[in-house]
């Protein structure tokens, strides 16, 4: 694979069970698969990662009701 695109990006995450709201920046690298495809692989604090939506869980009360909303552009 090929790496074409690399985002720094900052996710916003609201917890629904204490109601905490945190940001957290995650790494987007944008991979060409030589077929035609593309994929993203995804790092956090350097190591590579789930993306910022799968299993989050809340910083403050450890809860897993936790909405993540979506990167928003030059947002730094």
């Amino acid at each position: 694979m090929r790496e074409t695109d690399v985002f720094s990006e900052i996710w916003t995450f609201f917890c629904q069970r204490c109601s905490h709201v945190w940001q957290d920046e995650y790494e987007a690298r944008h991979l060409d698969d030589g077929h035609g495809g593309d994929t993203v692989a995804w790092r956090h604090h350097g190591v590579h990662s789930m993306p910022p939506w799968a299993h989050a869980t809340c910083v403050s009360c450890n809860g897993v009701m936790v909405t993540v909303l979506p990167a928003i552009p030059g947002q730094r």
